[in-house]
């Protein structure tokens, strides 16, 4: 168990900074919407993509919680986990792919 508990953390701390690093894009894009094009545009891409790692970042750290405290439910979160990665992937690189 304390490979997963790693794992887990190492996923909800590369969410979470992710989401604060895109976040803090998409508060500039925001600011600076009405400046250009190209922001007014993208802004709905990089929210989505803050969404994305925000949901990263809370289903891998509830997970990490239940495996840290033993809880029956975290087996219930890993495979939620599993399978929402590639979701999360998916949605992630269309928005990349579409900038």
């Amino acid at each position: 168990m304390k490979y997963l508990l790693w794992a887990d953390g190492v996923l909800a701390a590369v969410g979470a900074v992710m989401t604060i690093a895109v976040g803090f894009v998409a508060l500039v894009f925001g600011l600076y919407r009405e400046a250009s094009p190209i922001t007014r545009d993208g802004l709905s891409g990089v929210l989505i993509i803050t969404a994305c790692f925000a949901v990263l970042f809370v289903l891998s750290g509830a997970a990490a919680l239940g495996v840290k405290r033993a809880r029956s439910w975290h087996w219930a979160l890993q495979i939620v986990l599993l399978i929402a990665m590639p979701l999360l992937w998916t949605l992630i690189t269309a928005q990349l792919r579409s900038a």
